[in-house]
C-alpha cells in the first residue's frame, strides 16, 4: 500500500504542544506575580499600621527606643535612620528573605527613620518555589500526555479516513484535501449508505412478502401468518379465512392485462375500507384470481355481517368485458382453531368457495364442520363486565416464560405474559380478552395494573437482578398521562428501571415514531430496556432502528415458524442482520417449536429465541390475587 501523506492535524499538534507548554509556564508565573503582589501589599499595611499606632500611643518616643517597641513583632527587620542612613537590626536578616521598606516616618524631636519589614522568609520562598515547580512539571507532563494520546487517536483516525477516501477514487491524484474535508466526505457517504441500506432491506421485505401489483401480502406472506396462529401457544380461540376468487379473471389477463389490474386493484381498496373495522385483519393476494382475508377473535355473526357488507360494496366495482357482472366472484369462508393443520384449512376455504359457486351469481359460503366453528358467546356487555370485575378484584394473573439466549445458553429474560379467569374459572389468553379490552377502553388500565404486580415482584425479591419484560398496548403508550404515571414511578425505584423491559410492537413505533420518541429516550435514560416484537408481522421500513434507543428485536413466529425451510425468511433475517450491523441492537425469535428450527437460527447468529421448545409459559400465583 503505498504511504499515505500526513500533513495535517495530527502534526500540528507538535506546535500545539509547545503553544500549550509556553501556556502553562506564563499561567504559572502570572499567578506567583499575582500571589506575591498581594502579599507584599499586605505585609507593607501592617507594617505602616503598627508604626503608626506606636507613634500615636506614644508621641514622645526617641528612635533609640523603637527597636525594642517593634521588638514583639516578628514581621520587623530592622529600623533605618535617614539622616545616618544606618539600620538597626532586631532580628537577623537571611540574605534569601524577601523584605520591603515602609514610607519615610518623623518623631516629634525631627528625626526621621524608616521600617524594613519581613515580606516571606527565605525557607518559605524555597518550598514555594518547589510546589510551583513540581506543579508546572506534573501540569506540563499531563498535558505531553493527553497530547500524545489525541495525537495518536487523531493519526490512526486520519490514515483510515484517508485510506477510505482514496479507495473509491483517482489514486494519481496528488491533491491531499485537509481531515475536516475528508471526515465530511465519507459521513455523507455513511449516511447515503445507512439510506440504501433501509431501501435494500425494505425491498427485500418487498420482494420476499408483498404483492407487486397490489402491494399487498402475497402467498407467502398469508401462509405464515396462518401458519403461525396455528401452531404458536398463543393462538387465538376463533379464526376465520375469508377467500375471494374472481371468476374468469385468467381470460381477462390475456385479454386486457391493464384492465384486469385495474379491476383488482378497485377489489383491494373496497376490501381494505371494508375491514377498518377489524384492524387486524390481513388481506394478501392468494393467487392471480385468489384475495385472501384472515381474521381472528370474531364472532361467526361478525363474519355473517362483513360477509355481507363486502358483497354490498363490491357492487360498486365497474367490471370489464368479457367477465360477466351478475357472477363475477364468489366467497368462501372457513374457520381454524388450535391444532388445525395449514392445508386442511385451505382446503376448507376453497371447498367453501366452490360451494358458494354451485350456488349460482354473486355469493358466499361458510364451510362448517360438526362442532367445528365455535362462537364467542360473551357480547360487548358480558367482556365489560367480567374486565371491569378483575380489574376491581385485582385477579389478572401473570404467567412468565423465558427467553433463552445462544451464546451462553441461559435465561436472557422473562417475559410477562397476562391472563384472566372468565365466570367458569377457565383461563383466557390475553390475544383473546385484550381486543375485547380495547373495545372497552380498559386496555390501559389493564397495563397500569400489570406494571404494579411487577413492581410488587421486584420489591419481593430484591436480591435478584433477573430482567423481565412487558408488553404495552399502543394506547398506553399514547396516553400522556399513562406515560407521565409509568415514568415517575421508574424514577422513584431507579433498581427496578433496571430490571425491567418493555416491548413495543414494530407496527406502532413505526406508525406513531414521533410520539414516541421522547418517551423511549426517557425510558433509555432510566435504563429500561426497549425491545420491539412482532419484527416481520407486517411489511414495514427499519429506519426505526436508527432513530430511537432500541437494544432488541424480537422476530415475529410467522418468520421463525419451519425457517429451516423456508429461504426467503432467511433472507428477511439476514437483511435485518445487515440493518443492525452498525448497532448494539440484538435479535431474538419467537414461537420456537422444533430442534431444527433452532439449529436454523443458531447458524443465523441470532441472540436467543423463546418458545415451547424450551419451556412453556409459568405462572405466579403469588402474584395473582394480590394488592397492586
Amino acid at each position: 500500500m503505498t504511504a499515505l501523506p500526513l500533513k495535517t492535524i495530527a502534526r500540528t499538534l507538535h506546535t500545539w504542544q509547545q503553544r500549550l507548554a509556553v501556556t502553562i509556564s506564563l499561567f504559572v508565573i502570572f499567578f506567583a506575580a499575582i500571589w506575591g503582589f498581594t502579599i507584599a501589599q499586605s505585609a507593607k499595611q501592617h507594617s505602616d499600621e503598627l508604626v503608626t499606632s506606636i507613634l500615636q500611643s506614644k508621641p514622645d518616643v526617641k528612635l533609640t527606643q523603637l527597636p525594642k517597641l517593634l521588638t514583639a513583632s516578628n514581621s520587623i527587620v530592622a529600623v533605618v535612620n535617614i539622616k545616618l542612613a544606618t539600620p538597626t537590626y532586631i532580628r537577623p536578616n537571611v540574605w534569601l528573605n524577601w523584605t520591603g521598606t515602609t514610607r519615610t516616618f518623623r518623631l516629634q524631636d525631627g528625626q526621621t527613620f524608616k521600617i524594613k519589614y519581613l515580606i516571606l522568609s527565605g525557607k518559605h520562598i524555597i518550598l514555594l518555589i518547589t510546589i510551583t515547580g513540581l506543579f508546572w512539571l506534573c501540569a506540563l507532563l499531563l498535558a505531553w500526555a493527553a497530547s500524545k494520546n489525541i495525537e495518536k487517536k487523531l493519526y490512526q483516525t486520519e490514515r483510515k479516513a484517508r485510506r477510505l477516501f482514496q479507495s473509491n477514487r483517482n489514486q494519481n491524484n496528488n491533491k491531499h484535501p485537509n481531515l475536516f474535508d475528508v471526515l465530511d466526505v465519507l459521513l455523507d457517504e455513511l449516511a447515503i449508505a445507512r439510506t440504501e441500506q433501509n431501501r435494500v432491506d425494505k425491498f427485500i421485505r418487498a420482494q420476499t412478502f408483498l404483492d407487486p401489483e397490489l402491494g399487498i401480502g402475497n402467498r407467502v406472506f398469508f401462509e405464515n401468518r396462518l401458519e403461525a396462529l396455528l401452531n404458536i401457544e398463543e393462538q387465538v380461540e376463533q379464526g376465520f379465512v375469508i377467500g375471494l376468487r374472481i371468476d374468469d379473471f385468467d381470460q381477462l389477463v390475456e385479454r386486457n392485462k391493464k384492465s384486469a389490474n385495474e379491476m383488482l386493484g378497485q377489489f383491494t381498496q373496497i376490501l381494505e375500507q371494508s375491514l377498518k373495522r377489524h384492524p387486524t385483519a390481513l388481506l394478501a393476494r392468494y393467487s392471480q384470481r385468489d384475495l385472501a382475508i384472515l381474521l381472528t377473535n370474531v364472532s361467526v355473526k361478525d363474519i355473517e355481517l362483513l360477509c355481507k357488507h363486502i358483497l354490498r360494496a363490491l357492487a360498486h366495482v365497474r367490471v370489464p368485458p368479457p367477465l360477466d357482472p351478475e357472477s363475477l366472484y364468489h366467497m368462501g369462508v372457513a374457520s381454524f382453531r388450535s391444532g388445525d393443520q395449514l392445508t386442511q384449512v385451505l382446503l376448507e376455504a376453497d371447498m367453501a368457495i366452490r360451494a358458494a359457486q354451485l350456488q349460482g351469481g354473486i355469493n358466499w359460503f361458510m364451510y362448517q364442520e360438526q362442532d367445528k366453528v365455535k362462537t364467542v358467546t360473551m357480547g360487548s356487555l358480558q367482556w365489560r363486565t367480567l374486565l371491569e370485575r378483575t380489574l376491581m378484584q385485582n385477579g389478572f394473573i401473570l404467567y412468565f416464560q423465558s427467553v433463552i439466549q445462544h451464546q451462553p445458553r441461559t435465561v436472557h429474560h422473562q417475559e410477562v405474559l397476562v391472563r384472566v379467569k372468565d365466570n367458569d374459572g377457565k383461563i383466557l389468553k390475553a390475544s383473546l380478552f385484550m381486543p375485547m379490552a380495547q373495545k372497552c377502553g380498559l386496555i390501559t388500565q389493564i397495563d397500569k395494573q400489570v406494571v404494579l404486580k411487577l413492581i410488587r415482584l421486584f420489591e419481593q425479591d430484591t436480591t435478584s437482578e433477573a430482567r423481565y419484560s412487558i408488553n404495552l398496548a399502543q394506547e398506553s403508550l399514547l396516553d400522556h398521562k399513562f406515560k407521565q404515571w409509568f415514568l415517575n414511578e421508574l424514577s422513584q425505584n431507579p433498581k427496578h428501571a433496571q430490571r425491567l423491559m418493555i416491548e413495543v410492537s414494530e407496527y406502532t413505533i413505526v406508525e406513531h415514531s414521533e410520539e414516541l420518541s421522547l418517551f423511549l429516550q426517557q425510558l433509555d435514560k432510566l435504563h429500561v430496556g426497549i425491545l420491539v416484537d412482532q419484527v416481520g408481522q407486517y411489511v414495514l421500513s427499519s429506519e426505526y432502528i436508527k432513530h430511537h434507543p432500541i437494544s432488541y428485536l424480537k422476530l415475529h413466529s410467522s418468520i421463525v415458524r419451519n425457517i429451516q425451510s423456508k429461504s426467503e425468511n432467511q433472507l428477511f433475517i439476514r437483511s435485518l442482520q445487515g440493518t443492525c450491523a452498525d448497532t448494539s441492537v440484538k435479535i431474538f425469535a419467537f414461537g420456537l417449536e422444533t430442534e431444527a428450527e433452532w439449529q436454523t437460527l443458531k447458524q443465523l447468529n441470532l441472540a436467543g429465541a423463546q418458545g415451547q421448545y424450551f419451556n412453556l409459559p409459568e405462572a405466579n400465583l403469588s402474584l395473582s390475587n394480590t394488592p397492586g
